[in-house]
């Protein structure tokens, strides 16, 4: 059985359980249209059994489990040839020594279950199931009940819309107020003062998120309730209230803390500072630019073109830019468009090595394009 439809048509919760009260096995592949982004969620029996997102290009599942953490480089290397020894993937991760059995599917299942609960926000887009045998040496099967993520993922996004009046994103960050009864007579349970006691003026939700080790919903949610009790508020209300030259000194900072750490090789902390600084200044150049190439970089593509879309706007003559922006277009499929934003960057770059690198990028494109023409 193929099911084929668009998002609007047929709702992701409407198809799981028609996926999981008919037993199906197979693969459902969902595209997000306005993210540019794909999900693959794999079914046996009706189960749900593995779950990814990527930005357009799919990854192998090698590349996966490098990405979550599951595996390091130097098991990545030998990754075809040890899997081939097994008949099972979950039990070449075991008998190779990665971590215990209990271990690595508690992970992963949790990893699961926030891609699911992320897919299930999604109201735009396609979708299509492919029934087919599920090849567990190939790919992580680990069974959780379909009924119970629909469940929880409905729960989800209806807390959100409450969350988010207070927690407007990953990377709002907090601070404490200043000492009141209500500080007091706090009668907090062990994951709240763990939270509490991150919470520093500096550090992003996803921050304190990665520090405790938790999912994003549930700290973000812990996070809402220390906010309406009164114990902490965003840092943005003090923002609001500094002078213009207090607001550049604070973008200033947050700038330079972000190119220590992209020097670092830290991307993802440089990510946060940049995000910091626009929302104090949402046309920092700067900010937007270096955004689009970190996210880049770390294979974020959509978020990418958004960034650089706007940096494009605001400063149309920059070549660094144009020439990232090239190849953002050129990974995402679009050679055409790649190399209409390297031949606007020729004609205005007169480094001479600049220009050289440029048309011989320009020369693979075209000969790209003509394949593809030609398929």
């Amino acid at each position: 059985m193929t099911i084929q439809s668009s998002l609007t048509d047929l709702a992701l919760f409407d198809l799981l359980q028609v996926l999981n009260l008919n037993k199906k096995t197979g693969r459902l592949i969902i595209t997000d249209g306005p993210e540019a982004k794909e999900a693959h969620v794999v079914f046996r029996n009706g189960d749900i059994c593995f779950a990814v997102i990527h930005d357009k290009l799919p990854k192998t599942t090698e590349s996966v489990l490098l990405e979550w953490g599951v595996i390091d480089d130097r098991f990545a290397a030998r990754f075809e040839k040890v899997t081939r020894k097994y008949s099972r993937l979950l039990d070449c991760l075991e008998g190779e020594g990665v971590a215990p059995r209990t271990h690595i599917e508690n992970f992963i299942s949790s990893r699961i279950k926030e891609n699911i609960y992320e897919i299930l926000k999604w109201e735009e887009g396609d979708c299509r199931f492919i029934e087919e045998d599920v090849d567990e040496r190939k790919e992580i099967v680990i069974p959780l009940n379909t009924e119970n993520l629909i469940l929880e993922g409905a729960r989800r996004i209806d807390e959100w819309s409450n969350i988010k009046s207070k927690v407007g994103s990953a990377h709002a960050v907090f601070r404490l107020c200043s000492e009141s009864e209500t500080e007091k007579r706090l009668n907090l349970k062990p994951r709240e003062w763990e939270i509490l006691s991150l919470i520093d003026g500096n550090r992003s939700v996803k921050e304190v998120n990665d520090a405790v080790g938790g999912d994003l919903f549930t700290t973000s949610k812990l996070i809402y309730g220390l906010v309406v009790m009164g114990v902490i508020e965003p840092v943005e209300e003090s923002v609001g209230k500094e002078d213009e030259s207090g607001k550049e000194e604070r973008v200033d900072e947050l700038l330079k803390s972000a190119k220590d750490f992209y020097e670092k090789l830290n991307l993802e902390k440089a990510a946060a500072q940049y995000e910091k600084a626009l929302k104090i200044e949402p046309e920092c150049f700067e900010a937007l630019r270096m955004l689009g190439e970190i996210y880049y970089k770390l294979d974020r593509l959509s978020e990418a073109l958004i960034y650089l879309d706007k940096a494009r706007q605001i400063r149309p003559d920059n070549q660094k830019a144009m020439f990232i922006k090239g190849y953002l277009h050129a990974r995402l499929g679009e050679v055409t468009r790649a190399i209409s934003e390297w031949e606007e960057l020729l004609e205005k770059a007169k480094n001479p090595k600049l220009v050289g690198l440029v048309s011989r990028r320009i020369a693979i494109a075209r000969k790209w394009e003509k394949v593809l023409e030609e398929y």
